[in-house]
C-alpha cells in the first residue's frame, strides 16, 4: 500500500481546516482564529527618480545630446525597473500597501502635468512603460511628470492597485526644494492631504488614509542634508518644528491617532550621540524621536517611537558616508499605534531591504548608487526601510525582553574601509576591455588598482592604457597620495567613481595605499 508523503497530508489537513470541514468525522470543523490584516509601511529615497522633459535643475540630470552618459529615457526605463524589482522584494512580493518616496523631480514643465492619472493609464494600457520611453517616445510623453511614469510602470509590472500623491515644489526650500520633492504610495483611500513647506528643505507631505475604517496620518519627510554640519543642523531645528507643530496639532484633538512618520531625515536616531557638539538635535530634542517602547501604555511625557530600536545597534544601517554607517532613513510612530485600537505596530519586523545584485554591493555589502555612465545601473544611495502593521485586536502591544538597551549608542558603526580583504577584490586589469555597461556596473566597486602615477594636478594614474582621476576625501590622504613618484608604478586599493563625466579611483583609508 502506497501512503501520501506527509508534507502533503499536513498539507492537505491544513486546507480543509481553512475551508472549515474535518474529513474524518464528516462535520464542520472548529473555526481557526484569523490572523488580524496586516500590511508594510515604506521608507524609499530612490535618489533623483527623473523625467525626460529635458530641464532639470541637476546638472547631472540634464540630457545631453550625443553624451553616452548624460541622462535619457533609457536611463529612466533602467531606474523604473530597478525601482518595481526593489518593491517586488518586499514580503508578500506585491509591494508595500504605503510606501514614502524621497527624491522624486518636481515637474520643470508643468504645462504639461497629468490632471487625471487613472485616466492617463487607461489611455496607454494597451503599451507598456518600456515601448513608451523607446520606440513609442514623442514630446508629448516627454514632457508627462516623474510620478506619471512610476505609476505606469508600477501598473505594468504588476505592482497595482496604488495612488501616487506627490508633495508641492516648496519655494523657500532653496535649489533642493525646487527640484525634488516628497511622494506617497498607497493601496488605502485617501481622506485628506496637505504639504508643508520647510525652510530650505523638501515640504513635509501628510496624508490621512482610510485603513479599513481607521483614520493613519502618515508623513513623508525629506530634512535639510549634511548631518554631521551644525549649521544644517540648526535649518533641521526648524524642519522638525513644522512637523512637531502640526504632530501636537493632531495629538491634542486625538491623544492617541494613529501617526507615522517616515523618510529621509538626513539625521541619525543617535543624532546627539554621534555629534554631542551639537547642543540641539532636530530628530531628538524638537521632533521628540526616542527608543523606549513603554510609552505605548502611558498617557504623557514622549509619544514618537523610532523604529530603530527594534533592531540590534550593530544592524542599524541604511546609508553610508565617509565610511561610517548611518541610518538617515527613518521609520518612527505615535503612541497610538501600540494601544490596541484602530492599527498598531507588529513588534520586531522592522527591517531594512537588501537585495544581493540589486542594491546591494561589494564584500563591504554597501548600497549600490545609482550611475548615469553609459547605460545607467544601481538602485539608490538609501537601503529602504519598512516595517508592518495591523489591525488591531484589543491588546496593547507586548515587546518582551529585550537583548539591547534603549539608549542610543555614542559611535557610529564604521563599514570596515581599514579591513579590506584584498584577496576578494577584483584587479582593475579586468576593466581594461570593459564595455560601457561593464563600467556602468563597476561603479561603486572596489579595485586592487596596479598603474603608474601620472599626473599630480589634477591627480591621475595610468591603468592598462587608460587614464583615471585619482581622488580621496581625506585632506592628508590626498597630500600622501601627491607625494607619490611620477611615472612610476604603485599599487593601491580604489573605488571606481564618476566625477565630472571622468571615471576615477577613489581612495578612502591610509591602507588602502599601503
Amino acid at each position: 500500500m502506497t501512503h501520501a508523503p506527509l508534507w502533503r497530508c499536513l498539507l492537505t489537513s491544513q486546507i480543509l481546516l481553512a475551508v472549515g470541514w474535518c474529513e474524518e468525522t464528516n462535520v464542520p470543523a472548529p473555526q481557526v482564529p484569523t490572523q488580524p490584516k496586516r500590511f508594510w509601511v515604506m521608507a524609499y529615497n530612490v535618489e533623483n527618480l527623473m523625467d525626460v522633459d529635458r530641464v532639470a535643475l541637476y546638472d547631472d540630470y540634464a540630457e545631453i545630446p550625443d553624451d553616452p552618459h548624460s541622462y535619457s529615457p533609457a536611463k529612466l526605463l533602467r531606474k523604473l525597473q530597478t525601482i518595481c524589482r526593489v518593491l517586488k522584494s518586499a514580503p508578500g512580493g506585491v509591494g508595500p500597501e504605503v510606501v514614502i518616496l524621497n527624491e522624486l523631480e518636481v515637474d520643470q514643465t508643468p504645462e504639461s502635468a497629468v490632471a487625471d492619472l487613472k485616466e492617463f493609464l487607461q489611455k496607454h494600457e494597451h503599451t507598456t512603460y518600456g515601448e513608451m520611453l523607446t520606440t513609442g517616445l514623442n514630446d508629448e510623453l516627454r514632457g508627462l511628470p516623474v510620478e506619471a511614469w512610476l505609476l505606469k510602470a508600477l501598473e505594468d509590472e504588476g505592482l497595482k492597485g496604488y495612488t501616487v500623491l506627490v508633495g508641492e515644489a516648496n519655494s523657500s526650500g532653496g535649489q533642493h526644494g525646487e527640484a525634488i520633492k516628497v511622494g506617497l504610495l498607497t493601496r488605502f483611500p485617501v481622506l485628506e492631504t496637505k504639504t508643508h513647506p520647510t525652510n530650505q528643505a523638501r515640504g513635509i507631505l501628510e496624508a490621512k488614509l482610510d485603513v479599513e475604517g481607521h483614520p493613519v496620518f502618515v508623513f513623508g519627510n525629506h530634512w535639510k542634508s549634511g548631518a554631521g554640519n551644525p549649521a544644517m543642523e540648526n535649518v533641521r531645528l526648524g524642519n522638525a518644528k513644522v512637523l512637531r507643530d502640526r504632530l501636537d496639532q493632531i495629538f491634542q484633538n486625538q491623544p492617541r491617532a494613529d501617526v507615522i512618520v517616515g523618510g529621509d531625515l538626513n539625521s541619525h536616531y543617535n543624532q546627539g550621540q554621534r555629534y554631542p557638539f551639537m547642543p540641539k538635535t532636530g530628530v531628538q530634542d524638537v521632533l521628540g524621536s526616542q527608543g523606549d517602547p513603554t510609552i505605548f501604555a502611558k498617557t504623557d511625557g514622549p509619544d514618537l517611537y523610532n523604529l530603530w530600536f527594534e533592531m540590534a545597534p550593530e544592524n542599524r544601517v541604511s546609508d553610508e558616508y565617509d565610511g561610517e554607517w548611518g541610518t538617515l532613513m527613518q521609520l518612527l510612530v505615535g503612541r497610538g499605534l501600540g494601544d490596541g485600537q484602530g492599527v498598531d505596530l507588529v513588534p520586531g519586523t522592522f527591517t531594512q531591504l537588501r537585495i544581493p545584485d540589486l542594491n546591494i554591493q561589494g564584500p563591504l555589502k554597501l548600497p549600490w548608487r545609482w550611475t548615469n555612465y553609459g547605460p545607467g545601473w544601481g538602485a539608490s544611495d538609501h537601503f529602504p526601510v519598512l516595517a508592518q502593521f495591523q489591525l488591531a485586536d484589543g491588546a496593547p502591544l507586548s515587546f518582551g525582553s529585550r537583548a539591547w538597551s534603549t539608549v542610543a549608542p555614542k559611535e557610529a558603526l564604521q563599514v570596515g574601509f581599514d579591513r579590506m580583504d584584498r584577496g576578494k577584490l577584483r584587479n582593475a586589469s579586468v576593466l581594461k576591455d570593459a564595455t560601457p555597461e561593464d563600467f556602468a556596473k563597476a561603479v561603486g566597486e572596489i579595485f586592487v588598482v596596479e598603474g603608474t602615477f601620472s599626473k599630480i594636478r589634477p591627480l591621475e594614474v595610468d591603468v592598462d592604457g587608460k587614464s583615471y582621476s585619482l581622488h580621496s576625501f581625506d585632506k592628508d590622504l590626498k597630500a600622501a597620495l601627491k607625494e607619490k613618484p611620477k611615472g612610476k608604478p604603485m599599487k593601491f586599493l580604489g573605488e571606481l567613481g564618476l566625477h565630472k563625466g571622468k571615471l576615477q579611483f577613489l581612495v578612502h583609508d591610509p591602507s588602502w595605499i599601503q
